[in-house]
């Protein structure tokens, strides 16, 4: 036997985009959180206290990855238990911290759950755009919106910060206001369950290849992930220097610039 989880609300979304985190705030729920992929493997429930009288239960559900809909990372486990809410509430890291593009990332969770089952993107759904306290974000969220209007005019898109909790009791009153106007029940079509099933490892999806080559006494970089960066955020911002640093640390950029003879106040190109 196996039980769905029942809960008026699902938060659905890529991993790591701050669903656990969202859980934890409005509610008295302790999900494990932590800056890696899958800290959230089994459900989490919480009791969402509006602080208007009313109340509704909201589900953490395990992160989702691209090919969810044929089992691929937590698959199967994660959409059974979308059936079961009534409302979608779609995480989406409006800042692109893991070097996504926030509306793709929309775009791959909504094609996996229609892929499962049809029936689940009719279901209402509201985008949480999270991360709206780092300086990348304003203009992801602009860009989001234009893009969202022309295909999906009923989409709520509602900008919040779990770390900063703005926009947090705004997103709460309209998740009520839309949960009065529906049935309690969600109608739920079961989707048969697959004769074999595949296990597959959760692959990045940023590609971490770079080259580095010297141009005199300059190192030059190429890395269509740094570069793409690059482009789309405000370099004059610290925490924006930082978050690169961070990357090309991470990337191993750093370390074969020094093995290459790169020391501090060194001139490195990008691109």
């Amino acid at each position: 036997m196996e039980l769905k989880v029942m809960a008026d609300v699902g938060l659905v979304g890529f991993p790591s985009v701050g669903k656990s985190t969202l859980l934890s705030v409005v509610s008295a729920a302790q999900p494990k959180i932590g800056a890696y992929h899958f800290t959230t493997i089994t459900p989490n429930l919480g009791m969402v206290d509006v602080g208007d009288g009313r109340n509704f239960v909201m589900a953490d559900l395990p992160g989702l990855i691209e090919g969810a809909h044929e089992g691929v990372g937590l698959g199967h486990e994660f959409l059974r238990h979308v059936e079961r809410t009534r409302i979608i509430i779609h995480v989406v890291d409006m800042a692109g911290t893991e070097g996504r593009d926030p509306f793709e990332d929309w775009e791959k969770i909504n094609d996996e759950i229609r892929l499962y089952n049809p029936l689940l993107i009719e279901r209402p759904q509201i985008v949480a755009a999270n991360k709206m306290d780092m300086p990348e974000a304003e203009e992801y969220l602009a860009a989001f919106k234009e893009k969202i209007k022309e295909i999906r005019p009923d989409i709520e898109i509602m900008p919040i910060s779990s770390l900063t909790r703005q926009g947090i009791q705004e997103l709460l009153y309209r998740t009520i206001d839309v949960l009065e106007s529906i049935p309690d029940e969600p109608t739920v079509e079961e989707v048969t369950e697959v004769s074999e099933r595949k296990v597959y490892k959760f692959k990045a999806q940023n590609d971490n290849s770079f080259t580095v080559t010297r141009d005199n006494e300059m190192y030059v970089v190429h890395s269509e992930r740094i570069e793409r960066m690059l482009k789309r955020m405000q370099m004059n911002s610290h925490d924006a220097i930082l978050k690169l640093a961070k990357t090309m640390r991470h990337m191993g950029i750093d370390e074969e610039l020094r093995k290459r003879g790169a020391t501090e106040g060194t001139i490195v190109r990008i691109g």
